[in-house]
């Protein structure tokens, strides 16, 4: 089958200009807005019309996007010009920075005139901008006009519910994934355990002792005391270890509880992980400028072969370390490690992917005026070739098909110019980033995916999903108007304090003697409010 779709798609790109000369090949929908959508494209909606109707007008469709870390920008990406050429559109792309999304975002949603997709919105402000109708219903569209994203909803119980709000809209077009796991655990230097004679650390006494090695031996044999035995691109990263007194940081449904909503920092198990963080600041275990470090310069310091441990995602950190670092360092090897455990007795990862996972992929806005010949293009992201196209790029230069299956070519598994895999993959997709209205395929997923990843998922977060789901709330929750307008509203000074206080509890700049005052604080800011909008949530959500 993979065989006869990538032919089917190399076809429909090879010959692209002399159908849309000749065929007419992008005729079909109606260039105009439409509050009703039409019947489904042609061919299943995989490809546009083709036939002896008259030629489309060119369009324009523009798409804000974040750009991640590993990416170019879109504008160059391969697999758009190819769309853009198959449904005669030109794509004009507002593709800030990731680090600056939300701040860009802010700023364009003030705009009149506003992006037809927005591909990457945060999941909180779906239902906000839905109400307010500045991004349109889509469930007319999904069930009218997109029969391929239909389709792998069919498949996948569950997440048209997750899709579905309150107000019983669908809101926005999902990224769905063949294989969900998690990301963003814990990662350590394995050839440095091997040095050392120590075994992946599990309890937060393995941790402690493991960093006690690091810091106190040569371990990168440079002749300096320069090893950081933990480190990250945001105190946030280590925070996380809260896990292991069986809180996490943030709200959380508590399953000791009776599966009542608690926020984390102001619980006294999170006062006892954080006395344990201060413990090892102090012992000099934690790097000092965690405080201000960004993916950049954390990026530039794992470079140096000076870190032990960190935490961050499985492709842009613990594939691309292993798959760059080597060169430079003989027998460098990083690997993840099982969630922190400790007197709690349980093993949480806070960063997992929900099932059903329906994560945001693309909203259309109020501001596009062809919103049926947008619904078409990215109806084809979830066709069989669209996938295909997404996920892999074009057949002969990106990958070639082998037994069937495709395969990534030496431009992705061996860069000539020394990319790692994510980074190839994204010099022609954004399959390998956030914001992406289509199916993350276990066709690319498991080639990018280096040893150390595959072990991750098999050994260290699959196997802890059943608890984590226990305590992670939905992603996919959502809030009444006025609640939520409230809730953010609280949340905006609460998170402000919190983190400013934590930060200064980690550090020692605050005693734990002030921690009291420190929870009454945030309880006279309404954090008690809020708790209870989250349980209204997560009740509608069970019920």
């Amino acid at each position: 089958m993979a065989m006869i779709l990538a032919k089917r798609m190399k076809r429909t790109v090879s010959v692209i200009l002399l159908l849309a000369l000749v065929l007419g090949l992008l005729a079909g929908c109606s260039s105009t807005s439409s509050s009703t959508p039409d019947a489904a494209p042609a061919a299943g909606g995989s490809e546009p019309a083709a036939g002896g109707e008259t030629e489309r007008e060119r369009i324009t469709v523009r798409v804000f996007r974040s750009k991640a870390g590993h990416e170019v920008s879109m504008d160059q990406m391969e697999i758009f010009k190819v769309m853009g050429e198959m449904f005669n559109i030109d794509f004009e792309f507002d593709n800030p920075p990731q680090e600056n999304l939300v701040e860009r975002l802010n700023l364009v949603m003030m705009e009149t005139e506003l992006p037809d997709v927005i591909m990457e919105m945060p999941m909180t402000d779906v239902l906000k901008y839905g109400e307010t109708g500045i991004i349109l219903p889509l469930n007319d569209y999904i069930n009218n006009s997109m029969p391929n994203l239909r389709a792998e909803l069919d498949k996948r119980p569950g997440v048209e519910k997750s899709l579905t709000y309150g107000d019983g809209n669908i809101y926005y077009l999902p990224m769905l994934d063949e294989t969900p796991s998690g990301n963003t655990p814990f990662i350590v230097r394995t050839d440095w355990l091997e040095k050392l004679d120590m075994e992946r650390p599990v309890t937060v006494e393995d941790w402690e002792n493991y960093w006690e090695g690091v810091k106190t031996t040569d371990l990168n044999e440079n002749g300096q005391n320069d090893e950081i035995p933990f480190t990250a691109y945001e105190i946030e990263r280590l925070r996380n270890f809260c896990v292991a007194w069986g809180v996490l940081d943030d709200f959380f449904t508590d399953p000791t509880d009776g599966g009542k909503v608690h926020y984390g920092p102001i619980e006294d198990r999170y006062r006892d992980a954080l006395i344990w963080m201060n413990d090892m600041w102090n012992k000099g275990y934690i790097d000092q400028e965690i405080i201000t470090a960004d993916f950049s310069s954390h990026s530039a310091k794992l470079a140096q072969n000076i870190v032990g441990s960190f935490a961050g995602p499985l492709g842009g950190l613990l594939a691309a370390q292993n798959a760059t670092m080597p060169a430079t360092v003989p027998g460098f090897h990083v690997a993840a490690t099982e969630p922190p455990l400790g007197e709690a007795g349980v093993q949480i990862h806070s960063s997992i992917d929900l099932v059903p996972r329906a994560v945001v992929g693309a909203t259309i806005t109020s501001s596009c005026k062809n919103v049926d010949r947008v619904i078409e293009w990215l109806d084809y992201m979830y066709s069989p070739e669209g996938q295909l196209l997404v996920n892999m790029g074009i057949e002969g230069t990106h990958y070639t098909m082998e037994n069937g299956e495709p395969v990534f070519t030496d431009y992705v598994m061996n860069n000539p110019d020394g990319l790692s895999p994510k980074q190839a993959v994204g010099t022609f997709t954004i399959a390998q980033g956030t914001g992406m209205p289509s199916v993350l395929c276990f066709c690319e997923t498991s080639q990018l995916d280096d040893a150390a990843v595959l072990e991750a998922k098999a050994n260290c977060i699959i196997p802890f999903l059943e608890t984590s789901n226990q305590y992670v709330i939905p992603g996919t929750i959502s809030f009444p108007s006025e609640a939520d307008a409230e809730r953010r509203a609280a949340m905006a000074d609460i998170e402000t304090y919190v983190d400013e206080m934590v930060m200064k509890f980690i550090t020692g700049r605050e005693s734990f003697d002030n921690w009291d005052t420190y929870v009454s604080k945030v309880k006279e800011m309404g954090i008690d409010n809020v708790i209870g909008i989250y349980q209204d949530a997560i009740d509608a959500w069970n019920s």
